[in-house]
């Protein structure tokens, strides 16, 4: 299926820009403050983008042709080949930059700076999974993301950290999606 670039691209960055008006109105609402613990920029970053390394490498090996036997991966593995890289076909490198850092500040304020600071790590990694409700499989690998991300969000003490986290990861799955699998790929055409 073909989705148009423009529109793909104005609705994440409006569902996204969402998300991030909705933290700061409940964050202002809340007294929580969002940015404590985040005056060391390069360390966010830099610890944020090596971070985002273990759950890229389970994107990779759960596209394998070794993961392509496991039920849960395989139907992973399909879902993500084919509806996430098909909405993601049209998008250029300057669209996925956008979405992906919309989605690292966007999401990360309200699941990380408002949810989990207000309910805990569990409560938000539930609703940050079901928030991403494509498939029950994707619903699952969502929430342990949330539990790891909401892990190095209590450890660092510093929203930027997972911001950065979700932002690398996000793009390099996006830009390898789009770009390093090929239509006629093995890679695609085993998973038919």
């Amino acid at each position: 299926m073909n989705y148009p670039r423009k529109k793909i691209l104005v609705l994440a960055l409006l569902f996204e820009g969402g998300l991030l008006i909705l933290a700061l109105v409940l964050a202002a609402f809340l007294r929580l403050d969002l940015l404590h613990g985040s005056n060391n920029v390069m360390k966010g970053v830099l610890y944020g983008t090596a971070l985002a390394i273990p759950p890229f490498g389970f994107l990779l090996l759960s596209l394998s042709k070794r993961a392509e036997r496991i039920p849960f991966i395989g139907s992973l593995k399909k879902m993500v080949l084919h509806d996430i890289r098909d909405f993601f076909a049209q998008s250029r490198i300057t669209d996925l930059i956008l979405i992906s850092l919309m989605a690292g500040i966007g999401e990360e304020a309200l699941f990380r700076g408002v949810i989990q600071q207000q309910f805990g790590i569990v409560a938000a990694s539930i609703v940050f999974g079901l928030a991403h409700c494509i498939s029950p499989a994707y619903v699952i690998v969502t929430v342990i993301m949330g539990l790891y991300i909401g892990f190095i969000y209590q450890v660092s003490q510093s929203l930027l950290v997972p911001v950065q986290l979700h932002f690398v990861y996000d793009l390099a799955a996006l830009l390898y999606l789009r770009y390093a699998i090929a239509p006629g790929s093995e890679l695609m055409e085993n998973d038919q």
